[in-house]
């Protein structure tokens, strides 16, 4: 009985460390993708680096309507 308890207790801990990994996985993408790349993109703008900034901005806009 003790040896069931401690394989549920090892399973539980697994998933629940995968789930912690997934969580801080969407987070960060949701933080790069709302904060990181938009201020990038005004970066290359205020660097006059215009030719830089458009590609990257079309680039951008075909992956997020094509995923």
């Amino acid at each position: 009985m003790i040896t069931l308890f401690i394989f549920g207790i090892i399973v539980f801990s697994v998933k629940l460390v995968c789930f912690a990994f997934k969580a801080a996985w969407g987070i960060t993408k949701g933080v790069l993708f709302v904060i990181g790349i938009p201020t990038l993109l005004i970066v290359l703008f205020i660097a006059d680096l215009v030719y830089l900034a458009i590609p990257l901005l079309i680039i951008a806009l075909l992956v997020v309507f094509l995923w």
